[in-house]
């Protein structure tokens, strides 16, 4: 009898359980969404970012080039046909793109002349350094 009683408390309790772990994910979840909305609200009040981020491939390669010129690496245009997987020729166009709207800018290779690698121009520094705090407040890793 003693045994029935442990183990009912034990179903309740761990019901108790079950349902809080629910109603926590059920708040990340919230918190992500509201998280996301933020970052398409900063992303719409900003004619730099939007304009970007209209194309996922251009996106990317704005962050790969931003990503290599934080870590004070070149990149070349073939590294970034490697990891958006696009043509040579779509490549081309989305530099020759970012390059004319001053998004980016070509620096020749002083090792190879031949070489030019891609790096963010100030302005494109600028927006992604407010963007990233905004990112960082919004998911409270600063404040």
């Amino acid at each position: 009898m003693a045994d029935d009683v442990i183990k009912n408390k034990f179903k309740v309790y761990n019901s108790d359980l079950l349902e809080l772990d629910k109603k926590i994910k059920k708040i990340k979840t919230i918190k992500m969404l509201n998280f996301i909305m933020s970052y398409l609200a900063y992303r719409d009040n900003n004619k730099m970012l939007k304009y970007v981020s209209r194309n996922i491939s251009i996106w990317k390669m704005c962050v790969i080039i931003f990503e290599n010129y934080i870590k004070k690496e070149k990149i070349y245009e073939k590294d970034i046909i490697k990891s958006i997987q696009c043509s040579v020729m779509t490549a081309n166009n989305y530099t020759k793109e970012l390059i004319e709207i001053g998004i980016i800018y070509q620096e020749q290779d002083q090792s190879d002349k031949r070489k030019k690698y891609l790096l963010p121009t100030q302005p494109f520094i600028k927006e992604m350094d407010l963007f990233i705090d905004h990112l960082n407040k919004e998911a409270g890793l600063i404040s």
